[in-house]
């Protein structure tokens, strides 16, 4: 029996990386989880192969934008009568510059558009449905760069994730009274995929890799899996009284 068993997931930005290791996890653990990426070919191989051994859903959205959202979210109560958990992971620095002088104003606005506003503008929807159903889960995905400066993150990054934090908790004050919990994950730096291996491998001097690796007490970057153990222990009955929390993996980088 699995910890998530019958339970009604949505990942976003789960046609890769974090999002589908989290799916994946959810779905060992007996969710039905719906999917959710704004490039359809991708996201279509992934249901795919995920629904070959799972029960797996997906829906095309760009998180950013409402219209988009709702029918998302009207999308997985219509179809599977409800949800139970809401992981708002889709985000990243989404290929823009990282160095000041270097970012647009465009820059700025994508990577607030998907990673802050996304994430209020899903949870905003999920509630409304979390509410008549008696309760919930939401997992926000913030960032050590939304903590403390990183290395590998630029501004609009961090002022994101430092905002989806601020909102973390915000919500989790307002929406706990309704049997909602809403906690957030902060991943250190984490090879989650190939655009993750060259942003640090690649983009970073050696001495750069070094230095970053010398301050995680563990001495070594973090796996997807790591995060994705923390988003099941969020989703389930384990976690019940957490809320308004976040959960830093780490390796010990960052310590508050």
């Amino acid at each position: 029996m699995g910890k998530l068993d019958g339970k009604i997931a949505l990942v976003t930005g789960s046609a890769g990386g974090l999002g589908r290791e989290i799916a994946t996890s959810f779905a060992k653990e007996g969710a039905i989880v719906v999917l959710n990426d704004v490039n359809e070919e991708l996201l279509k191989s992934t249901a795919d192969e995920l629904q070959e051994e799972y029960q797996v859903d997906y829906v095309v959205a760009d998180v950013s934008k409402k219209s988009d959202v709702l029918r998302m979210m009207e999308h997985v109560v219509e179809k599977h009568g409800r949800i139970d958990i809401l992981v708002n992971n889709a985000g990243g620095s989404l290929h823009t510059p990282r160095v000041l002088e270097e970012i647009e104003e465009e820059d700025w606005d994508k990577v607030l558009g998907v990673n802050l506003k996304g994430t209020f503008l899903a949870s905003q929807a999920a509630v409304r449905y979390m509410k008549q159903n008696g309760g919930g889960r939401i997992i926000n995905m913030s960032s050590i760069g939304g903590r403390t400066a990183s290395l590998v993150t630029g501004v609009a990054y961090a002022a994101a994730k430092g905002g989806v934090l601020s909102l973390t908790r915000r919500l989790a004050a307002e929406v706990g009274p309704h049997g909602i919990n809403v906690n957030a994950i902060a991943p250190g730096t984490i090879i989650s995929g190939e655009r993750m291996h060259k942003l640090f491998y690649k983009e970073n001097s050696k001495e750069q890799q070094e230095r970053v690796i010398s301050e995680i007490p563990s001495r070594k970057l973090g796996e997807k899996e790591d995060i994705a153990s923390a988003a099941v222990f969020l989703a389930s009955q384990d976690s019940k009284y957490m809320n308004g929390a976040v959960i830093d993996v780490n390796g010990g980088r960052f310590m508050g």
